[in-house]
């Protein structure tokens, strides 16, 4: 039984559970209080509290009742002594159908059949202690459990293909999340270790000619070709340790919050962590959040100046938000996201542009607030899906 299977059927039998409790109250208010006899009363605590306790715990107790049929027989036990005190044809006889039903859901017919005999024989034995019986009374009530136990079949059977189905689309999800990640690993080394090692190829084929005109810029274009081979490696290093842990195994603000103290523990500044822990992101998008953050935090260690540094991963009614704020020194910063973009590639700075193209790429937005002296906020919005906890690095 997969996962998916076994958690609809725990939310079906909690669902039937209820429906007997409440079957069970309406034949109490139908019944004339002077037939409330102390067996009625008794046997009806029995057929509640084994109702109740299968509804609130149905994840301990549905193992155990769908490995053993016989368990409804003791069920189907108590409904009889039920029936047998306070009448076979009342108000009564509803809730004694629901095993049925149940034993459907469970067994299919390998436990309905079992079931449904047990308790056709159970009721005609409380059925004969009363006198001038109605045959159709007799021979029509006991239909309903077959009736129901077939309904119970369906249900079952309607489960299982919706399990098949999740199970195929989670399959589909997979193969999908696998292609977006080796697109996704191709970009990033497009846009870090393939520069690198392009600008080390273009330092390398022309220090021969250096050698030859001018010994000086030779020894420094070889001290830069030196100095882009470490770069290179530490950014292979980097997407060598994000393939072996990209976070996919942590909650995202798990991962988010490591990410930050890992950044701080680094860099020895302040870091404030606001996240709500149910948040989830396909995992395209996430990977891509928390690139834009790793990259975010990385501009605030060389550009910022900063002493402490806010991290929130936070909802609201239009999706997901990642904003990165500091204390920093800040910038003269264009109302307009288009112009600061303009401004900051004319100056030679990616960053910034790179982590919007990031957030466009998964359907989302970035923005940048600062000014000079009041720091920077940046701030990614996810179109998507919840308390948030804060701990100080």
């Amino acid at each position: 039984m997969n996962g998916t299977l076994s958690s609809r059927l725990t939310v079906t039998v909690r669902l039937l559970m209820y429906a007997r409790l409440l079957l069970l109250a309406m034949a109490v208010v139908l019944v004339p209080s002077a037939e409330f006899t102390r067996t009625v009363l008794i046997t009806m605590g029995v057929v509640a509290a084994i109702s109740l306790a299968v509804a609130q715990a149905p994840r301990r107790l549905l193992p155990l009742l769908a490995r053993r049929p016989v368990t409804l027989a003791v069920d189907a036990a108590a409904a009889y002594f039920v029936l047998e005190a306070a009448g076979a044809f009342g108000p009564y006889f509803l809730f004694s159908v629901v095993t049925s039903a149940l034993a459907g859901v469970l067994y299919e017919w390998r436990g309905l059949l079992f079931v449904c005999a047990l308790q056709v024989a159970l009721y005609d034995l409380a059925a004969r202690s009363i006198q001038s019986v109605n045959i159709q009374a007799v021979i029509a009530l006991p239909v309903f459990y077959p009736v129901a136990g077939c309904i119970g079949i369906a249900v079952h059977r309607l489960l299982v293909q919706f399990a098949d189905a999740e199970e195929a689309r989670r399959r589909a999800e997979v193969v999908a999340a696998s292609a977006e990640e080796r697109l996704r690993l191709a970009r990033d080394m497009h846009d870090s270790l393939a520069k690198t090692l392009h600008g080390v190829a273009l330092s390398a084929a022309a220090l021969p000619a250096w050698v030859r005109k001018s010994p000086a810029r030779a020894e420094q274009e070889a001290e830069n070709i030196a100095a882009g081979v470490k770069v290179a490696v530490a950014e292979a290093r980097e997407l060598i340790a994000g393939l072996r842990d990209g976070g996919e195994n942590r909650p995202l603000a798990a991962a988010v919050r490591q990410m930050a103290e890992d950044w701080a523990a680094g860099t020895g500044i302040t870091v404030v962590v606001v996240t709500e822990d149910d948040v989830e992101l396909p995992s395209v998008r996430r990977a891509e959040t928390l690139a834009i953050l790793k990259e975010a935090l990385t501009n605030v260690e060389r550009h910022a100046a900063a002493e402490t540094v806010q991290v929130g991963l936070t909802t609201d009614d239009r999706g997901v938000r990642l904003w990165v704020r500091d204390d920093g020194k800040g910038f003269e910063c264009p109302p307009e996201m288009t112009d600061l973009t303009a401004d900051l590639a004319r100056n030679g700075h990616y960053g910034v542009v790179g982590m919007g193209e990031r957030a466009r790429r998964v359907g989302g937005a970035l923005t940048l607030e600062s000014s000079p002296g009041k720091g920077s906020t940046l701030t990614v919005s996810l179109p998507e899906v919840h308390g948030a906890r804060e701990t100080v690095r």
